[in-house]
């Protein structure tokens, strides 16, 4: 574990920030890349990062708040609660509400927009987890495991042997990356490609959530996390189902 990457003086600088930092430009790349080849305003760019930093940030902070403390907590100790702790769905839910605002503002097609981020999104997802597993944030359950891994300085600290899910998770978002990145020419139609992103996201999410100490929801078995797969796995079955409706309709002949 490297919670510390760089300390001058009193003022220290977190592994997890800096991971945030490079998954954010990564995915800014990435999503130019996209706005380029598809021929858009460049400056779409720019704009989607800033969308994409705000709500995410804000939607995974406020996502881990609701899960993990009271306002009552908050209040009295905002220090605490402020400067560490963000969630991955929350991130997403924070960016696509930005994200589709932008797109009422700029009358431009969601799904365009969502496409042009759907793999700089998964990448950053990537990296941030390395964020996580440098700090010891967001480990599995007890494993005998030989690549089990133990965090005593982690948050909460553990001394037993755990799943790195932090790394199941960069490893598998690799390979959705390079997997998305592959096939993103294939689609013409508009939400194709985050179709597809939100189906594979939402399975991944799901069954790691088995693996890990995670917030229970409302439903006996199922986590808070699930549920949230589980309504992006839906969103992206729809998005293809009508996708397909409207590209297989046959024209009307009087």
């Amino acid at each position: 574990m490297y919670p510390t990457l760089l300390k001058i003086g009193s003022v220290s600088i977190s592994s997890f920030s800096v991971m945030v930092l490079i998954a954010f430009l990564v995915a800014y790349y990435f999503c130019e890349l996209e706005v380029v080849r598809k021929k858009a305003d460049r400056s779409l760019s720019d704009l989607l990062l800033i969308m994409s930093v705000l709500g995410g940030l804000g939607g995974a902070k406020l996502l881990f708040l609701y899960q993990n403390a009271t306002l009552s907590q908050v209040i009295s100790d905002p220090l605490r609660y402020l400067s560490s702790g963000y969630t991955f769905l929350g991130g997403v839910t924070g960016a696509i509400l930005l994200v589709f605002i932008l797109s009422r503002v700029k009358r431009i097609s969601f799904w365009f927009l969502t496409d042009c981020c759907a793999p700089g999104l998964v990448i950053a997802y990537g990296i941030g987890r390395i964020g996580c597993f440098l700090v010891g944030d967001d480990y599995g359950i007890p494993t005998d495991l030989p690549w089990g891994m133990s965090f005593p300085h982690g948050a909460p600290p553990t001394i037993q042997q755990v799943h790195p899910t932090q790394l199941y998770d960069t490893i598998l978002m690799l390979v959705l990356f390079y997997f998305l990145w592959s096939i993103r020419k294939k689609g013409t139609a508009n939400g194709w490609l985050t179709s597809i992103t939100f189906i594979c996201i939402g399975i991944e999410r799901f069954l790691i959530e088995y693996i890990r100490n995670t917030t229970p929801s409302f439903i006996p078995g199922i986590s808070q996390a699930q549920l949230m797969s589980l309504v992006l796995i839906l969103v992206g079955i729809i998005k293809l189902i009508q996708i397909s409706l409207k590209t297989n309709k046959k024209p009307e002949w009087s």
